[in-house]
């Protein structure tokens, strides 16, 4: 009996995100065949990195080096504090500027109109330039522009993008739902207040949207925030540790052939 498409959803979550990338080393490491792959936001990263044929052990050593100061340039332009142009540099190289068309496997990232409030999914030109899109807190980083469209990210409207998997074809969804980080308990500047507003806005969408899947990886992160990259080795372990209680029930849904 043929497996079925599989397909990956991978979740925003910011530092949490990094979790994604436990859940991939390890399905790889079983040889579960990913057919798909999308993700937002912090998901949006790993799924475009994994597509782009990224060594997912290489990118686990990488992140434990990762500090926000390395990966932010601070503005004063009118529509946000940040410019991504550090991260977007990075991914460029880690992608090798592959665009969507050319990757091994079927990707796409979302992220959201900020004119319209509607969901675009990203599924063709410059993998990074899409992932920085995803990603572009709103009111934090510089909005991305592209075909007249305003993009900030894509946790506003779909922080797990099962429903795009299926979408795609995927025939068996797997999604990775990191979970909420406690809210911060100190409000010091201007991006704790956006962040923190956003993640509660987050929080009451997302209690009102189902994720749509057949199999759920939920790490247990505990209290690990969204801003702690220096917890990054135990927040990918911990993403590994969900994806192996997990992986009895994916091959017996392979094996069963849907």
């Amino acid at each position: 009996m043929p497996y079925p498409t599989v397909g990956v959803a991978l979740g925003s979550g910011a530092a949490r995100g990094l979790a994604n990338l436990g859940v991939l080393q390890v399905l790889e490491e079983a040889g579960i065949p990913v057919d798909i792959v999308c993700g937002t936001s912090a998901g949006a990263v790993v799924a475009g990195l994994y597509a782009s044929g990224s060594d997912l052990n290489l990118l686990g050593r990488m992140v434990q080096e990762l500090d926000w100061n390395d990966l932010t340039s601070w503005t004063l332009r009118p529509r946000g504090l940040v410019v991504p142009d550090k991260i977007h540099q990075m991914l460029r190289l880690l992608t090798r500027e592959q665009r969507f068309e050319d990757l091994p496997i079927k990707a796409a990232v979302v992220a959201t109109n900020l004119l319209t409030g509607e969901e675009v999914v990203l599924d063709s030109g410059s993998v990074a330039d899409a992932i920085v899109a995803s990603l572009s807190i709103p009111g934090v980083f510089v909005p991305v522009e592209k075909d007249g469209l305003v993009l900030v990210d894509g946790a506003l409207v779909n922080r797990v993008p099962g429903d795009l998997c299926r979408r795609m074809g995927a025939e068996l969804v797997i999604a990775v739902d990191v979970g909420w980080g406690p809210l911060r308990s100190r409000i010091r500047h201007l991006p704790d207040v956006i962040i923190q507003t956003i993640d509660i806005l987050n929080r009451q969408a997302a209690s009102r949207k189902p994720i749509d899947c057949d199999l759920l990886i939920e790490p247990d992160l505990g209290n690990v925030t969204f801003t702690q990259l220096n917890r990054a080795a135990e927040i990918v372990e911990k993403g590994r540790q969900a994806a192996w209680e997990v992986l009895p029930a994916i091959k017996k849904r392979l094996d069963q052939g849907s």
